[in-house]
């Protein structure tokens, strides 16, 4: 059985849920029916230092919702997934796309359509207030709830494992 830091040193993607995961899971609706929701700019950091050290970045989503295209977008993340509640096929393409295999994938994730990722990939985490359905088959717990920066200590988790950290402390 790898060991965490094994699992860590092969990921080439690192797939996350939005909601829940990288905001708190609270929309906010307005009178016109739309809605918004807040994301944490450390996240926003960790997504831009995993792609810069080449490792890909997808968001995969159950709600499509317009923040959250419009999130990835800013950042650069070209992989965009929202209104997909099989995420199951959307990691086979995603393989297929970038030539990876499943052990060479990270994914965070909370709620139960995050199941067949999780069971799946190399490397699954959660953060701390996921369903217990979920937390059972991760392999890293984060120690933040959702939209506290989550997708941040995963990112450190996988840099410092493949030795890319000081690359990213070169540009501060």
């Amino acid at each position: 059985m790898p060991t965490l830091e094994e699992r860590a040193q092969a990921i080439r993607l690192v797939c996350t849920d939005v909601d829940g995961v990288l905001t708190n899971g609270l929309l906010h609706f307005h009178g016109d029916g739309t809605h918004t929701k807040s994301f944490h700019v450390r996240d926003g950091a960790a997504t831009v230092y995993l792609q810069r050290c080449g490792i890909k970045v997808a968001f995969i989503s159950g709600l499509d919702s317009p923040s959250t295209w419009a999130r990835a977008k800013h950042l650069g993340v070209a992989d965009c997934f929202a209104g997909n509640l099989a995420k199951g096929p959307i990691l086979e393409q995603l393989c297929a796309k970038h030539g990876l295999r499943l052990d060479q994938v990270a994914h965070l994730g909370d709620d139960l359509p995050d199941l067949p990722i999780l069971r799946q990939v190399g490397l699954a985490c959660c953060p701390q207030d996921a369903v217990d359905e979920v937390k059972n088959v991760c392999h890293f717990m984060v120690e933040l709830k959702g939209g506290e920066g989550v997708l941040r200590p995963v990112a450190e988790l996988i840099l410092k494992a493949q030795g890319l950290w000081d690359r990213v402390l070169e540009s501060y």
